[in-house]
């Protein structure tokens, strides 16, 4: 008798299979995103606390180049998790339900997220 009970893979082989669609990508990555901004919250405020203390302190704290990269990264990961978010809600509507269609809205949303990082990067290092 051929049990329908659910196989445990291994790690590489679920990677090895979702790394071929857009929409597993996409969806893993808003995960990922989800995790940095929690963990980068509490960095954030400390910093936001430290660089009010004085106009010095302001300077001392964005002059670093490590906490410039921290905070492209909180606002590199809100600007994905964004835009992942409202495809998400597009898809909780009833849109792009379809695999073709799904598959281009996780193509478009990956392209307007990269250009958004992008253009968070020239906003906070430069």
């Amino acid at each position: 008798m051929k049990s329908n009970r659910p196989i445990n893979l291994p790690l590489s082989q679920v990677i090895s299979v979702n790394a071929k669609s857009p929409i597993a990508i996409a969806s893993i990555l808003h995960r990922i995103s989800g995790i940095f901004l929690f963990l980068l919250i509490p960095v954030m405020l400390w910093l936001l606390q430290r660089s009010l203390a004085s106009p010095e302190s302001f300077a001392v704290v964005f002059d670093n180049i490590a906490v410039r990269f921290v905070a492209w990264i909180f606002v590199a990961s809100i600007a994905y998790h964004f835009v992942m978010g409202v495809k998400h809600l597009f898809a909780d509507m009833g849109f792009n339900e379809e695999l073709k269609s799904g598959r281009m809205a996780s193509f478009v949303s990956l392209a307007i997220a990269a250009v958004l990082i992008v253009l968070s990067f020239v906003w906070v290092m430069f």
